[in-house]
């Protein structure tokens, strides 16, 4: 039978209308189950990203953190040295460049943040032994956090903690400590910004501490004189065992095991050395005596 045009949109419209009506009825369905799934996010997961109501508890408390109770005092922590030292942004470059360097000075570098300046007048006369040159490092709590040069006398100091071990062994005195040779190092102009401690604080500035002393020429037997007649000999060495750049080390005598080296940076390389193991890292030397 024929049916006019129109019966067939109208055919059409009722279809639409069903087929909306259906995916309505769907959408009805899938809504309240969408809505609970959403809900369950929220609840489970917070915002924390400061602008709701997320977790504000604040983190677990380090022994940073906690400050210090004045009432007590723990003498075990206070005597215990740290073997690594924390890396955090209160250590200068040097500072860490030192630790990485020679990680004898681990300790030093550790307790950087609670250092106090050095006392100039303290005394290590009870430290001495008559006979006995004394070792000391340049980066000893006592004085290696004193600013010196361009930096920490702990990494620029070995200068004047040579000229004091020389000077207090030869002439018994504790108070020539490295602190107060740097400190005289310092005032009267050893101590070259930049550079470190110019050669003039041995072949000068030890005069000041009632020292006499001698440069003497690269070769072997009269350095070997020297030493075996008690006379101490300061050498300022280039690149090699003892550093990349310059570096002062001291020799109190010569053996048959070699000639014996007190190094105010590296203990470890306190030891006897043969003279051609380190003769050609040698720029100059200078060997001492008492003043009369």
């Amino acid at each position: 039978m024929y049916q006019p045009e129109t019966s067939f949109r109208t055919q059409g419209r009722t279809k639409k209308r069903r087929g909306g009506v259906t995916f309505l009825l769907r959408l009805l369905e899938i809504v309240p189950a969408a809505a609970l799934l959403i809900a369950a996010f929220f609840i489970l997961f917070p915002s924390s990203d400061g602008k709701g109501d997320g977790d504000t508890t604040p983190p677990p408390a380090t022994d940073a953190d906690v400050p210090a109770d004045p009432g007590t005092e723990d003498t075990a922590a206070q005597t215990e040295e740290p073997t690594e030292p924390p890396y955090t942004d209160q250590y200068t470059p040097a500072l860490l460049e030192l630790a990485e360097k020679n990680p004898e000075a681990a300790g030093f570098v550790a307790a950087y943040a609670g250092a106090t300046p050095a006392n100039l007048k303290m005394d290590l006369t009870e430290e001495l032994s008559p006979g006995q040159f004394p070792y000391f490092t340049q980066w000893d709590s006592r004085w290696g956090y004193n600013i010196y040069g361009s930096g920490l006398m702990g990494w620029t100091g070995c200068g004047p903690t040579v000229l004091s071990m020389v000077a207090v062994g030869l002439t018994g005195d504790g108070t020539l400590t490295p602190a107060f040779v740097a400190d005289m190092a310092v005032r009267d102009g050893y101590c070259v910004e930049g550079n470190g401690t110019a050669w003039t604080l041995f072949s000068q500035g030890s005069k000041k501490l009632g020292l006499t002393p001698k440069e003497l020429p690269l070769w072997e037997p009269t350095v070997r004189a020297e030493l075996e007649a008690g006379r101490p000999v300061v050498c300022i060495v280039g690149p090699g065992h003892f550093t990349e750049n310059g570096h002062y080390i001291l020799l109190t005598k010569a053996d048959g095991e070699g000639y014996h080296v007190l190094d105010p940076f590296r203990p470890s390389n306190c030891h006897a050395w043969s003279w051609d193991d380190f003769s050609g890292e040698i720029k100059n030397l200078w060997s001492f005596t008492v003043s009369e």
